[in-house]
């Protein structure tokens, strides 16, 4: 079985689609699909710095801000958009942690 998560990643200085209106809008998405949350609204971090904040709920959704970006993450914040993106595609969580553990 496939199980396909949705990660929605939004600039925390975006004037264009605000991170508030995201946020809230994505928070509705699990509340009718009836997903609780998961991992409450913290960090995630990206070279030992705070790449942005993220929610998760249940194991499907997640909701991710990226520190520093505008409208357009990638330009804004290369590499936290990278970072954002692998996690996607590996199907992994954002690292919560500035060091996280190697074991």
């Amino acid at each position: 079985m496939t199980v396909v998560t949705f990660k929605h990643g939004s600039g925390d200085q975006d004037s264009v689609v605000p991170l508030l209106g995201s946020r809230t809008i994505v928070k509705e998405l699990a509340q009718d699909m009836n997903f609780k949350v998961t991992v409450p609204y913290g960090a995630w971090f990206h070279e030992d710095q705070v790449g942005g904040w993220a929610t998760e709920y249940g194991n499907l959704l997640t909701f991710a801000t990226v520190r520093g970006a505008s409208h357009m993450v990638p330009y804004a914040q290369p590499a936290r958009a990278l970072r954002l993106f692998q996690s996607f595609v590996n199907g992994q969580r954002l690292p919560d942690t500035a060091h996280p553990s190697s074991g």
